[in-house]
């Protein structure tokens, strides 16, 4: 299969329009390097294989926004860093939730690590995500849930590069530190 480079704008335009044969060009071209890209980030080849199925599905849903004069390699890459980034962060907190648990958990107890399952802790940051104030929260959502670069965000919502990195720090912190008070607070419910 021929290179697919940013001057095949016709490539492009027809994805762009919902263009199967189009999508499979793309999605052909790219689909080792995506994948060799992940798998050498997170050394897992299911999660590679899952997320690079998640670049390419993350590309034919917004194909709409794709503009075909851009660096396309340039924008899938983007999305799978922002999926790496995401996996890498869900993979740092199953850890630490995994060390809390063993430190704080007696071997005569196992009920608390029952009790809070994936979807207790997704509920609970979907509250969080939503208590952040307005304006907040859509950078927060543009980034982690659209993927949107923060260069993207800049232009998309027309403020500073600065505002939008502040912006997400503060969501971080903010998450991070009610996702720590509310695993303290279901451990000593428990002890």
């Amino acid at each position: 299969m021929p290179e697919l480079d940013d001057t095949d704008v016709k490539t492009l335009e027809a994805l762009k329009q919902g263009d199967t044969k189009a999508f499979e060009i793309v999605y052909q071209t790219y689909k080792a390097k995506i994948y060799n890209f992940v798998s050498d980030a997170l050394y897992d080849k299911n999660v590679a294989k899952d997320i690079t199925q998640n670049v390419f599905l993350a590309v034919w849903e917004h194909r709409a926004d794709i503009l075909p004069n851009s660096n396309f390699k340039s924008y899938l890459f983007t999305i799978a860093k922002n999926l790496v980034y995401r996996q890498t962060e869900k993979m740092l907190l199953a850890v630490r939730y995994e060390d809390y648990i063993r430190l704080h958990n007696s071997e005569e107890d196992n009920s608390l690590e029952e009790k809070i399952d994936a979807n207790s802790l997704e509920t609970l940051i979907a509250k969080l995500i939503e208590q952040l104030p307005a304006a907040r929260r859509k950078i927060f959502l543009l980034r982690f849930k659209k993927g949107l670069s923060n260069k993207e965000i800049v232009e998309h919502l027309s403020v500073s590069e600065g505002t939008v990195e502040k912006q997400i720090n503060r969501s971080l912190t903010y998450i991070r530190k009610h996702l720590k008070d509310y695993i303290n607070l279901i451990a000593m419910l428990h002890i």
